[in-house]
């Protein structure tokens, strides 16, 4: 099977018989041992030969339906390919074998490399395909990808976008569907209002700066203790390597539990991600499984990563009910009298404003329920979080990975990205290392963050900000879909006929495939040059081939995926960690054993100093998420402070 985000567009986006049967198919194919087992048990196989006659064989039949299955097949191939030529500038489907479902499986099977076989094997800008007796457009030129997605008017999000999603992925129970999509336009105001938009995003930028001041140098703590690790360590699981100096942790993991403490507190307030431990790591669950969720596949269903990522939307759903029942109904704030002192625990977050407040008066002004109200939350706290986490996460792993020795050694006389990126930022997030209070105690560097106006300006950073959208480029995987609710008609100069406009009509509840269609622009050798490999100035003097995505939270995201890149730059030097053998595993296993520390010194010999073993960075393979793919196993690197830094600011200047 192609992916199961492209098994995911086959059924919700084609017509509406396929949608009828697919999950009672499922639940069928769930019970099916059980079925078969009780047919074997009562010998119903032997009751139902009854019924077919006794001289049957299947070399009779075989053969004949095998000849009538090529014939249907090459004849429909034959006329869809001759139907192209008919009604000159509509978009014409690419040619297909079976009748009815059309070009399903292919897309089912063949998912992103069908496609991009399409792509190759055509010369139109606009190519279509039919799942199931749904016309899908996909525009394969980015000019005309920014035209179409100009016509505002005559385009309507699909209700695999709008309701399928919401309702098998967020769990919103389909009693609230009406309500849902009535309130729908009001929702998405408040999201601008509160996040996205104006100064609120800038005030949850300049929240994000601050906690990024405060904890990135404990990103790392180099405590062996588990109790007195950080949250983000733990989860990380990480081992020393090198005394308190390095140790070695899975990258993903880390950048997601820091990062979500991050991002999280000046959305929800800080009640929740205290109260719910679990909170980062559901939410990375949750969008590994993202497609396997949003096709609504029962929770037994034998695909991985599915029943775990159900039991994460499960707590997810139960905690954000009960904060939002607190928001609603906040304790009884108890009187406290002339001679006792607060303790600060009588405060609650319904007291300080945040994104999620005016959400919840929102909800409770309309009456929305509370299992309907956590639905929305979660698809909110998963927009802002799974875009900017992965993001993050490539972002770091390509620029340190081009940045390593032997990379550098292929460059020659070029400045390694690391390198240029910490220049490029040193102003605005300034790392420094401040006086040490005794010796033998040395302090941690510290970092500050200047305004978070750098951070959502489009002309700071230029290298970096290149560095980002190529990220994007490489790992995007939204299947944002479109529906034509109005004609339109799209122009094109052609290349080899200059001056000569050639025209597309598309046709009135058509879909157009706008998540598919950058997925294909980003991936053409025709529009960038070496398009699987990372170029992190890719985008340093020339602006991609389509505009940036109509999301609008792509600027709060890209804005807190900069800040966090700059950030981790500035303070951490980040290496591939050695890839363990069986003896290293051994070794490890034998140290760690009782008495195992006694019998060394007992037969202490002179040993000669082992070799530093050095890692090579393998970057992982993507998976299909919601946004951006995430990686498909853990990636162990090797983490270190950043020596050199000078002292603070007021003491440089005093030199």
């Amino acid at each position: 099977m192609g992916s199961l985000k492209y098994l995911f567009s086959g059924v919700y986006a084609s017509n509406g018989g396929i949608r009828l049967v697919f999950l009672p198919l499922c639940y069928v194919l769930l019970a099916s041992p059980f079925v078969l087992f009780f047919l074997r048990l009562y010998r119903a196989e032997i009751k139902a030969s009854g019924y077919f006659p006794s001289d049957y064989t299947a070399a009779d039949i075989v053969p004949q339906l095998f000849l009538f299955l090529v014939t249907v097949l090459l004849a429909t191939r034959s006329l869809s390919a001759i139907g192209k030529n008919d009604r000159k500038g509509r978009v014409q489907l690419y040619p297909y074998w079976v009748p009815g479902l059309r070009h399903w499986g292919n897309l089912v099977w063949g998912g992103e490399g069908w496609l991009k076989s399409v792509r190759e094997s055509t010369f139109e800008s606009i190519i279509a395909y039919s799942s199931a007796g749904a016309k899908h457009n996909v525009i394969v030129s980015g000019p005309l990808l920014d035209q179409l997605l100009e016509n505002t008017d005559s385009l309507d999000e699909a209700e695999l976008g709008k309701w399928v999603v919401v309702r098998n992925a967020f769990g919103l129970s389909p009693k609230a569907k009406d309500k849902y999509l009535e309130l729908r336009p009001e929702i998405s105001k408040t999201f601008d209002a509160e996040l996205f938009k104006g100064k609120q995003m800038s005030h949850l930028i300049s929240q994000a700066l601050t906690t990024l001041s405060q904890s990135l140098p404990d990103l790392i703590t180099f405590n062996s203790s588990i109790v007195d690790q950080m949250p983000w360590e733990r989860v990380a699981v990480f081992e020393l390597t090198d005394g308190t100096d390095e140790v070695e942790a899975d990258l993903f993991a880390l950048i997601n539990e820091f990062f979500c403490s991050v991002i999280i507190p000046p959305i929800v307030g800080d009640h929740l991600p205290e109260n719910y431990q679990l909170l980062a790591s559901d939410l990375a669950t949750f969008n590994q499984s993202f497609y396997a969720l949003a096709m609504g596949f029962p929770r037994l269903f034998p695909i991985p990563g599915l029943p775990g990522a159900s039991l994460a939307r499960k707590r997810l759903s139960q905690h954000l009910m009960t904060f939002l029942d607190e928001l609603s109904n906040p304790p009884v704030k108890r009187v406290v009298q002339d001679d006792e002192s607060m303790s600060g625990e009588e405060d609650t977050d319904a007291e300080a404003p945040t994104p999620l407040t005016a959400l919840n008066e929102l909800f409770a002004k309309h009456e929305v329920p509370y299992e309907a109200s956590a639905a929305i939350t979660l698809e909110l706290l998963h927009r802002v979080v799974s875009q900017a986490v992965p993001l993050a996460f490539w972002t770091l792993l390509h620029i340190y990975s081009a940045s390593s020795s032997t990379a550098a050694k292929l460059q020659d006389t070029e400045i390694s990205p690391l390198i240029r990126i910490r220049g490029e930022t040193k102003d605005w997030a300034d790392a420094f290392q401040p006086p040490s209070i005794h010796p033998r105690f040395p302090s941690p560097p510290s970092i500050s963050f200047q305004s978070p106006d750098e951070a959502l300006s489009a002309s700071s950073f230029p290298y970096l900000r290149s560095c980002i959208s190529e990220a994007k480029r490489l790992y995007s995987s939204s299947s944002t879909t479109v529906k034509v609710i109005k004609p339109i008609t799209l122009t094109e100069t052609e290349s080899i006929r200059p001056g000569v406009e050639e025209k597309w009509s598309l046709d009135v509840g058509s879909y157009v495939d706008i998540g598919l269609s950058r997925t294909l622009i980003n991936s053409s050798s025709a529009d960038y040059l070496l398009p699987k490999e990372f170029k992190p100035d890719r985008f340093l003097n020339s602006p991609p081939v389509f505009k940036s995505s109509s999301d609008v939270s792509e600027d709060l995201t890209t804005a807190l995926a900069l800040s966090l890149v700059a950030g981790v730059t500035q303070l951490w030097d980040i290496a591939a960690a050695p890839k363990k053998t069986l003896v290293d595993t051994w070794y490890e296993v034998q140290a760690a054993m009782p008495g195992a520390e006694e019998a060394d010194k007992k037969n202490e010999k002179p040993k000669e100093p082992k070799e530093r073993k050095v890692g090579s960075w393998v970057i992982p393979k993507g998976v299909d998420s919601a946004y951006i793919k995430v990686p498909s196993g853990d990636l162990k690197v090797r983490i270190r402070r950043r020596e050199g830094l000078d002292g603070p600011k007021t003491m440089r200047k005093g030199k």
